[in-house]
């Protein structure tokens, strides 16, 4: 027996011996039929526990016995076994589409996956890994580009700044028309968390600082795919949250049967500033080329003919910005479990001196099958950012208008006296050096986001789904302002300092019972029914002491005069819905969706609304499955009718602290003079109002070519809103100035075309190229009676932006010039200067006409090369910097000021009346008064832009040793090319930030920046 078992465990050892001996590498490249890399792809040696993924460009490698069987096995395509023979070490594998799901797999609303070959909306698919290459921190931003119909604007370049988002235009008035932005099948909030004074009447987002929007929070290296639902009918299931759309972020989990793996990313970016307004250096500081320091204008004396030197201050205030990123994931993925944990670090250091932006990521997601019927998982991260950012705007301690506006004979870096008090070129400005260094804004965010969740299948057609996920942040912000800054809330030089703190907590569970049943042979029917339960709560406090008694001590202890508001919002909100799809041989579907939602938004007593929504999709291709030409062939149609929520507690006119403004000052505002006070509002509300209504119609196309080489997807739509919340005016006798109620009206039509083509497709080599192009018109087509405009938000007196019947939403209103019957400039013959209207009138619309860009991807063996270019046409922008700075004698146009000039027009009067303008003036009088006038049309430009906005190359290094799978360097370039007539900076910008609706406003707004990184991928 013993002999036995010798022998036995001789030859098992021998056996084991050969087997080791005749392990081999084996590599490739897996692609789609259309001969795209697929990311993500399990390779699995079949019967143990080795295993791999591939790459972003599909690559992969791992050591294989021979004789063994390796399955390729990825979701929505059918999987592909190979057996590894002697003398193979190569295998490029295509991967088809599964029976079951001849298209790809899309996550939908409520983190539903669909088959795309069903679904009967427009859709965008993008990848984790373009998020990545796009090189933004902010996953908003990261879409910028990627997709038709999606217009993303940054506010600035500077550190944390927010990028703001809106998928077909503008579909209400007062709210917000972003879209709701879901992880994990969770939403989460993405707000901008400003707050400020109770005090305070006017609109901060003009002044202070660039905030960051909330998604900032989530790292991209954690991101698998996003999935846009640009339209009302794709995310209907979110009811009176889906008005604007909505945007599926899924993040990266184990696989099962991966086996373990490490994966160690780590990038450096250098950051610099990608455009600058063009600027004169020949004049320095005073009138009437005179020097004087009494003014910040720069129309004094030629510095060549008094031998003044000068000074580069603007190129020489911004450094070199650097981002040095680094993530580390480890998965694992048995025959039940999975697991993914991550940590990642963004340590983003700006091009505005003393501006940083910090996080610190953590997330882990495991799921089990507990058995046959049962999976339980979870997901849960961990956030803590902070930023210190740079003053901004209308800001007399901003970096823009105090740096742009210096004189050339003033040295801006010398900015320090020996008593540390700051040396100013104007005493009205502080000297942005100084302002940097003393007069910070820090914010610290610390964020958990997490879900629990179950799938247990009843039977062969029910499934039971629970799911309930935590969104809840703290967010504390300190604004300080140095004794002798101005930039204080009174522009006093005694200093101040303000806190400010936000709770935020959003709980949100849903119940699902999902269903899946075949009628009969070619007829099924699948689905869910189902309720969910969102609970919403915002606390702010802020507080303000202002005169400050000791420098450096930035304590409340040290200001005599406090001041302290809070505020609290509690919302909940409750539905159950329906969403059922009828499947004829996977030729025609019919989806029918359903949901009734009630929310304490609408007050107290109100019922609950219902959002119905219809969607066909018919796969008329099966019509020509002999042709070499077709491969498919997909006719959309869609309906719905979804909600736009109002704002909490706008459901009633309360009491509130009066503030009396006058336009110059903070204004006056209770307590005063020791005694509190109250007021009841002055907007009366209706006793019911409904939810704002987007009802949204759209018919789409889908067709590929030679055996999916080649195809596009075409969309039309026409979205309407109608009861917009607004307010209109009232007889005063009734106590109050203004009635809230469900009035206005806009819609949206537009066209969204996505071409894309493997141009080559071989084994080596292949090209991918695809076209996104998009149109949106928007125009508003009904008011309250009575209002012939409204204003859709607080800023310059001019321009201003309004929604008027006829026109599009937020058509800029600026001062217009008189002209003739032929259009020409009307003149004042006395002065030679343009004759103005007496009322505003519109200058353009911010609304581009069109938006295209176009990607291209490479791959030749194991590099990967690709280059998206970006368009925009049209889009008008108030060039409020520019103006301010001809008017100032700064930009470098008005270094031609040794002349006379003479503005094209006619005369409006007198004996040359209609005739030819032919008046001098001076160069003073035509820069100041004419191309200088910033409230007038002259400073309205066109925002139209051509942008190579990434090139990423890389290369990888495949099974470099036992240990290391692979090695992945490459080279990243972001924004390297701006085109673009606009004078100023990049015209992708946004003075109030993404939490405003009104936008096209660039006043001394904070410069865009361009950027060069290097990255490494370690894969073990």
């Amino acid at each position: 027996m013993k002999h036995k078992l010798l022998s036995f465990f001789v030859g098992s050892m021998i056996l084991t011996s050969v087997a080791f001996a005749q392990e081999k590498k084996v590599s490739g490249r897996v692609t789609g039929a259309d001969g795209k890399p697929l990311a993500g792809v399990t390779i699995a040696v079949q019967g143990s526990n080795v295993a791999t993924q591939t790459d972003a460009n599909g690559n992969y490698s791992l050591s294989v016995p021979t004789g063994k069987v390796i399955v390729f096995r990825s979701v929505g395509f059918a999987d592909k076994t190979l057996i590894v023979k002697e003398g193979q070490s190569a295998f490029n594998v295509t991967l088809d589409n599964s029976e079951n799901a001849l298209e790809e797999v899309v996550v939908t609303a409520l983190g539903i996956s669909k088959n795309s070959r069903g679904i009967g909306y427009s859709t965008s698919k993008v990848s984790g890994d373009d998020l990545v290459k796009s090189g933004e921190a902010n996953i908003i931003q990261g879409l910028a580009a990627k997709a038709s119909g999606v217009q993303i604007t940054s506010s600035a370049g500077t550190p944390g700044a927010s990028s703001k988002i809106v998928l077909r235009g503008a579909a209400t008035f007062s709210g917000d028309n972003q879209p709701l932005i879901v992880v994990d099948g969770v939403p989460i909030d993405n707000d901008m968390n400003f707050v400020k004074a109770g005090d305070d009447p006017y609109n901060q987002n003009l002044a202070g600082v660039q905030l960051g929007n909330r998604a900032l929070d989530i790292n991209p290296d954690d991101i698998e795919t996003v999935t846009i639902l640009k339209g009302p009918a794709a995310a209907a299931l979110y009811g009176q949250a889906a008005g604007n759309g909505a945007i599926i972020y899924t993040t990266k989990k184990g696989k099962l049967g991966s086996g373990l793996g490490v994966t160690f990313s780590s990038g450096f970016e250098l950051q610099k500033v990608n455009k600058l307004p063009d600027l004169q250096n020949k004049y320095g500081q005073g009138t009437g080329g005179v020097f004087s320091s009494s003014t910040a204008d720069s129309w004094g004396e030629n510095l060549a003919n008094v031998g003044k030197p000068s000074y580069n201050n603007v190129e020489d205030f911004f450094q070199n910005g650097s981002v040095f990123t680094n993530n580390l994931a480890i998965t694992s993925g048995g025959d039940k479990t999975t697991m993914r944990f991550s940590v990642g670090s963004t340590n983003n250091k700006g091009i505005v001196p003393n501006s940083n932006f910090n996080r610190y990521t953590s997330r882990l997601s495991s799921e089990t099958k507990l058995n046959d019927n049962i999976t339980v998982g979870g997901n849960f991260s961990f956030t803590n950012s902070n930023t210190r950012a740079a003053q901004n705007g209308s800001n007399l301690a901003g970096v823009m208008l105090s740096l742009l506006r210096s004189p050339v004979d003033f040295n801006l870096a010398d900015y320090k006296n020996e008593d540390g008090s700051q040396k100013q070129y104007f005493a009205s400005y502080d000297n942005p050096y100084w302002s940097t260094e003393n007069n910070p804004y820090k914010e610290e965010n610390t964020r958990f986001l997490g879900n629990v969740y179950t799938d247990i299948k009843l039977n062969k057609t029910f499934s039971l789904s629970w799911k309930t996920g935590l969104d809840t942040y703290s967010t504390n912000g300190t604004q300080i302002y140095a004794i002798g800054s101005i930039g204080d809330d009174n522009n006093s030089g005694l200093g101040e300092i303000k806190r400010s703190n936000v709770n935020y907590k959003n709980v949100y569970s849903d119940l699902l019972l999902k269903f899946k049943h075949n009628i009969s042979e070619d007829f099924s029917v699948s689905g869910l029914l189902g309720g969910n339960f969102n609970y919403t709560q915002a606390l702010t406090n802020f507080a303000r002491g202002r005169e400050l008694s000791m420098p450096g001590y930035y304590n409340f202890a040290s200001a005599k005069d406090l001041y302290a508001s809070n505020s609290e919002s509690y919302k909940n909100s409750r539905a159950i819905f329906l969403d059922a799809t009828f499947d004829y041989r996977s030729i025609l579907f019919l989806t029918l969706t359903g949901r009734n939602e009630w929310s304490t938004t609408f007050g107290r007593d109100s019922k609950g609304f219902f959002y119905p929504k219809a969607d066909v999709s018919y796969i008329f291709s099966d019509l020509f499955k002999e042709s070499p030409v077709v491969s498919f062939g997909k006719i959309r149609l869609a309906y719905s009718n979804v909600g736009i929520s109002p704002s909490v507690y706008s459901d009633r006119a309360y009491y509130t602290v009066p503030t009396i403004a006058d336009g110059m000052t903070n204004g006056f505002s209770f307590p005063y003079l020791g005694q509190t006070g109250f007021a009841i509002s002055s907007v009366a509300v209706a006793k019911s109002f409904k939810p704002e209504r987007n009802v949204g119609y759209e018919a789409g196309l889908e067709m590929k070519f030679l055996q999916n080489r080649l195809g596009f997807d075409f969309t039309y739509y026409q979205q309407k809103s109608s009861d917009l919340l607004l307010s209109q005016p009232i007889d005063p006798t009734t106590g109050y100035a203004n009635y809230y109620n469900n009035i206005g009206k806009i819609k949206n039509t537009g066209v969204e075309l996505s071409v894309n083509g493997h141009i080559v497709k071989s084994e080596n080599f292949n090209w991918n190229a695809t076209v996104n192009w998009s149109k949106n018109n928007n125009e508003v087509y009904e008011l309250a009676e009575g209002v012939e405009k409204l204003s859709i938000g607080s800023a310059f007196s001019s321009p201003q932006s309004y929604a008027i019947v006829g026109q599009p939403f937020g058509v800029i209103y600026a001062q217009k010039f008189q002209r003739n019957d032929q259009g020409q400039v009307l003149i004042d013959p006395n002065s030679g200067l343009p004759l103005y209207e007496a009322e505003l009138g519109s200058v353009g619309s911010t609304i581009p006409k069109w938006l295209m860009n176009f990607n291209n991807e490479f791959s030749y063996k194991n590099l990967s090369f690709s280059f998206l270019w970006d368009f925009r046409k049209g889009g008008k922008i108030w060039g409020g910097t520019n103006a301010n700075l001809i008017n100032r004698g700064k930009a470098e146009i008005t270094a031609d000021r040794e002349r006379n000039y003479v503005i094209d027009g006619v005369y409006a009067s007198g004996t040359n009346a209609g005739q030819q303008n032919t008046t001098e003036i001076p160069a003073t009088t035509y820069f100041r008064n004419y191309l200088g006038n910033s409230s007038s049309e002259i400073a309205i430009q066109d925002g139209s832009w051509a942008r190579l906005r990434s090139v990423d190359l890389s290369y990888r290094f495949n099974k470099v040793s036992k240990a290391i799978q692979y090695i992945q360097v490459g080279i990243n370039l972001r924004n390297p090319i701006l085109i673009t007539k606009y004078k100023g900076i990049d015209p992708e910008t946004s003075l109030t930030g993404s939490n405003q609706n009104f936008a096209g406003y660039d006043f001394f707004n904070n410069p865009g920046t361009k950027s060069y990184s290097f990255n490494l991928r370690v894969g073990f």
